[in-house]
């Protein structure tokens, strides 16, 4: 099953896990949103909530990971270099 398939089929599962971690909003980092999403890797960058600890984010890749079978990394906007933060949000696919 293609990656994009595995991200519709656990959508829920997917928000499930990022709101249950004190972020919110999980976004797909695409730099082609023309291309398929790949199999091996995925970007996602999410939005913290006051609750958040930097915790959260390794505890939401690990979840992540199990479920889709791919490698994922997960980072919030801040995390982004200040040069490219707009254009990443911009491009970003909401899930």
């Amino acid at each position: 099953m293609k990656l994009s398939e595995k991200i519709k089929t656990n959508r829920a599962a997917i928000i499930q896990i990022v709101e249950s971690n004190n972020t919110l909003y999980p976004r797909i980092i695409l730099d082609d949103l023309d291309s398929d999403l790949g199999e091996m890797h995925l970007d996602i960058v999410v939005d913290r909530t006051s609750e958040y600890s930097p915790g959260d984010l390794g505890e939401i890749q690990h979840k992540l990971e199990k479920l889709l079978g791919v490698s994922v990394d997960v980072i919030t906007p801040n995390l982004l270099r200040d040069e490219f933060r707009d254009k990443i949000l911009a491009s970003a696919v909401a899930i």
